[in-house]
């Protein structure tokens, strides 16, 4: 356990400079920077074995599909999960701005069916044999469009999700999280100007939806391992330094910086590859 937070403290300060550095030049924000962290985490484990074994970790179970992930939400539990978090994350910016009355704001957070997120994830859901949740999301669209009650419908949608997830490990979902706060880096970018201006609100109340899906995500990973539950106190401890970038869903500037997301979302994925 000593060694691991050893090795997780180490290579979280590379990663995140990595990263950070990343962010900066505006260059490989997304997939280089996960790439680079695969690498630079499993070559102390078994450096000997380092070429084969990146290639073969899905044979003992703990690693499965990291190295060799296909990035396709269909065999892809990491990617898929990336998907869902960012329909939880539309729907976590609608749900708040809704409830607290800005209800014309919050609507173009609800996804219809049609919309490009939803539909990019269809072949998953048949792939992956469930149902998706057409029906449900249909349902709180046309309860919010009326603004009636919206309580009984979102529930409804949230189960629907529920039961649309995958059987994934605590890794891949941690994982997936990780790449669900670089995410709302990526919007937080779009949105907020150099000088904290928020230019962009949708965006920038984009990124604050990805980063409350993720704190959801991580409450629902069920473990009794010790490293997994380090692993997650750990990510919380992330989100919870993210989230001081958003000073409130409707603002006008921020002193937060999309450096803080980026940084935030390669510590996650340093806690989760090392389990």
């Amino acid at each position: 356990m000593t060694r691991k937070m050893k090795l997780l403290t180490g290579l979280s300060t590379i990663a995140a400079g990595a990263m950070l550095l990343s962010a900066c030049s505006g260059e490989g924000d997304g997939e280089g920077a996960e790439g680079e962290s695969d690498v630079t985490v499993d070559a102390p484990v078994d450096a000997g074995a380092e070429g084969e074994g990146a290639e073969g970790e899905g044979e003992g179970g703990e690693s499965e599909g990291v190295a060799e992930r296909s990035g396709d939400p269909a065999d892809d539990n990491v990617a898929y999960l990336h998907q869902l978090g960012m329909m939880r994350g539309h729907l976590e910016a609608f749900s708040e701005l809704y409830r607290s009355g800005d209800r014309e704001m919050g609507l173009m957070h609800a996804k219809h069916p049609e919309s490009e997120l939803y539909a990019a994830l269809a072949p998953a859901f048949a792939a992956r044999q469930k149902a998706g949740f057409a029906d449900e999301l249909t349902a709180l669209v046309a309860a919010a469009t009326a603004g009636g009650d919206i309580d009984e419908p979102y529930n409804d949608l949230i189960n629907a999700m529920s039961a649309a997830e995958p059987d994934a490990s605590p890794r891949e979902t941690i994982l997936a999280v990780s790449e669900l706060v670089k995410s709302a880096a990526e919007e937080f970018e779009l949105g907020v100007d150099d000088d904290g201006s928020i230019t962009n609100l949708h965006e920038y109340q984009d990124a604050y939806g990805f980063v409350s899906a993720s704190r959801v995500m991580l409450s629902q990973i069920d473990t009794n391992d010790i490293n997994t539950t380090d692993a997650i106190s750990h990510a919380h401890e992330q989100l919870d330094v993210a989230l001081i970038a958003f000073p409130g869903l409707v603002a006008e500037s921020t002193e937060g910086m999309p450096s803080t997301l980026y940084g935030a979302a390669a510590r996650i994925e340093i806690a989760a590859l090392g389990l």
